[in-house]
């Protein structure tokens, strides 16, 4: 049985995959640290952190953030074409999740575009947070 988090990952890569406006891009399983230019089109699908509270007595709420991060290579419109990769991903991890039954919903969006004046390079960023509900795991 795999971890809820690989869950989540493998749910959301998937969904990606699925989308025709992603048709060209590389999927990675992990994000490590910087990516040449040549690697792109590349999306990443990362759960770096999750809060935990006790909710019941023998049950957990577990906040997992997932970071979805978009980069590609565009012109003057990168910004406005990262939009789009933006709704497209936001409509796609939120249908994937909440069918798992989970609580998904977008928290941040963060966009940034670098370039050497010959080509630009845009970042999308995008934070959702999945609420979910696990037992207490207690040894004896």
């Amino acid at each position: 049985m795999s971890h809820w988090r690989s869950d989540y990952r493998k749910a959301a890569r998937d969904s990606l995959a699925a989308s025709e406006r992603f048709s060209g891009f590389e999927i990675l399983r992990s994000w490590a640290g910087g990516i040449s230019d040549n690697t792109l089109p590349v999306i990443g699908v990362l759960t770096p952190s999750e809060q935990v509270s006790v909710s019941a007595q023998k049950q957990s709420e577990r906040g997992t953030l997932m970071q979805i991060v978009l980069k590609r290579e565009g012109g003057e419109d990168v910004e406005d074409i990262l939009d789009d990769d933006g709704d497209e991903i936001e409509a796609r991890i939120t249908g994937a999740l909440l069918s798992s039954g989970c609580a998904c919903f977008l928290e941040a969006v963060s966009v940034v575009t670098n370039g050497d004046g010959r080509k630009r390079i845009g970042t999308l960023l995008m934070d959702f947070r999945i609420k979910s509900w696990r037992p207490i795991v207690r040894t004896t």
